[in-house]
């Protein structure tokens, strides 16, 4: 027999907004500390259903998928994004899948090695200044940077150089954008003429300019993987436009979050930090990572897997029920929304062992393998998992031995992050600013 899900009280007309609006993360967290893994709650005028307990989640993105759409929380994606992979379902979406899906593919991805590898050594060379004058740096706006260069390169054939600042600073428009504030302004058609709308109409310029050139490069110069198979598959000039830039902003986007995650939980537990340099030095030794590497860095995998754990970089992600379903136990109405949340089920004490604290040594030996389906999804899971999930593992693996095999990062003392502002990305909620300390190269 199914119930109404338990959960909190709200107020009239504004539900659990305020609550929602004040601190996102831990409100959250707090609904599965209080309620369980399937929670009733109402954020404005929309019936949600906070989703977290694992054999929950595999109802929704498994079992019974064809039920859960993107929906209406997806709307304001579509502001920056258009009609691209992250915002489509049906047809349209395998369609697009289909024609995208060859540009990550095992062989492909290996080839971007040498991509990731140069980005990185510059930005390197880079913080070498830096360590040298002891003058710090933000990591995430760093990785941010590098991320920005390795996509381009890698997948689009295009170095962005000059226009990496400007397009790193539409990029947070862009996050600001998407998150639903619960404004009224949020409401108003396009053609009315706020702030918001006109920013929405600058940030569109902008990306159309930048595809525009990278189409044309890539018309020069035959570059860009990705961009060939979208200029090959018949789409119209804003289909081409949409999906280059879903790939182009989420891609860039989530993997540096989880770069500047896990190289922050790394640098505040020395013990790990010195076994990864180790397994560096062994596998590299003095010199750059190639593909035939990355197996070897098995420890930093580990690394990298418990960091996408505490700080999965899509935390929350929602989904709209078509008709009515029963999930875990709970009735769910046609036409309410789900929310399903990487970080509260991978902090789940139900689930996880001692889970706020970071220990690599969760996933070694195959111990993932053993556990239930969907206690662990940082890139999503069933037929939509994230398409650029091999990709970005292989690029955090890349950006992580090779920062660690010539410098020590340091937080700055005092400071302890917070997360969870944005509905849309994991960003730490104030800068991350650390120091850096050259290492001794390898055989000194």
């Amino acid at each position: 027999m199914s119930t109404i899900a338990p959960g909190p009280r709200g107020l009239p007309l504004l539900g659990n907004l305020p609550q929602w609006r004040a601190a996102p993360a831990e409100f959250l967290l707090g609904l599965r500390r209080d309620h369980g893994g399937v929670v009733r709650l109402r954020i404005g005028p929309y019936l949600m259903h906070l989703v977290t307990d694992p054999a929950a989640v595999h109802r929704v993105l498994v079992e019974n998928n064809r039920n859960y759409v993107r929906g209406k929380l997806y709307e304001q994606f579509k502001l920056v994004m258009g009609e691209g992979l992250l915002t489509t379902d049906g047809p349209v979406w395998k369609s697009h899948r289909r024609v995208v899906q060859p540009a990550f593919h095992g062989g492909v991805v290996n080839a971007i090695v040498p991509s990731v590898v140069e980005a990185t050594g510059e930005m390197l060379d880079r913080w070498e200044v830096k360590a040298r004058e002891g003058e710090p740096v933000d990591l995430l706006d760093e990785m941010l940077r590098l991320t920005l260069v390795t996509l381009s390169r890698s997948l689009f054939g295009y170095d962005p150089a000059e226009a990496v600042p400007a397009m790193k600073r539409i990029g947070d428009a862009c996050m600001e954008l998407m998150f639903p504030h619960g404004l009224l302004s949020e409401h108003l058609p396009g053609w009315v003429p706020t702030a918001r709308n006109q920013r929405v109409r600058r940030v569109d310029r902008f990306f159309t300019s930048l595809i525009d050139d990278i189409r044309a490069n890539h018309a020069r110069t035959g570059g860009g993987r990705l961009v060939e198979l979208v200029e090959r598959a018949g789409w119209t000039d804003r289909e081409v436009r949409d999906e280059l830039l879903t790939v182009y902003l989420a891609g860039h986007e989530t993997t540096a979050t989880s770069a500047c995650w896990a190289l922050w939980a790394i640098a505040n537990h020395r013990h790990v930090e010195e076994e990864l340099v180790a397994e560096v030095g062994r596998v590299l030794g003095d010199r750059v990572p190639v593909a035939g590497d990355l197996p070897g860095l098995e420890g930093t995998g580990h690394a990298i897997d418990e960091a996408l754990r505490l700080y999965p970089p899509i935390w929350t992600f929602p989904r709209d029920a078509v008709d009515d379903d029963v999930v875990g136990g709970h009735d769910i109405p046609g036409g309410s929304s789900i929310l399903l949340s990487p970080l509260v089920t991978h902090r789940d004490p139900d689930v996880w062992e001692n889970p706020e604290a970071f220990d690599p040594r969760r996933f070694a030996g195959g111990a993932g393998r053993e556990r239930a389906k969907l206690t662990y999804f940082p890139f999503g899971g069933g037929a939509r998992l994230c398409v650029g999930k091999e990709m970005a593992l292989l690029e955090l693996r890349v950006i992580v031995a090779m920062v660690l095999r010539r410098f020590r990062v340091e937080a700055v003392p005092g400071r302890f992050l917070t997360y969870g502002q944005s509905m849309i990305s994991l960003r730490p909620r104030q800068g991350v600013r650390v120091r850096l300390r050259l290492r001794e190269p390898v055989g000194a």
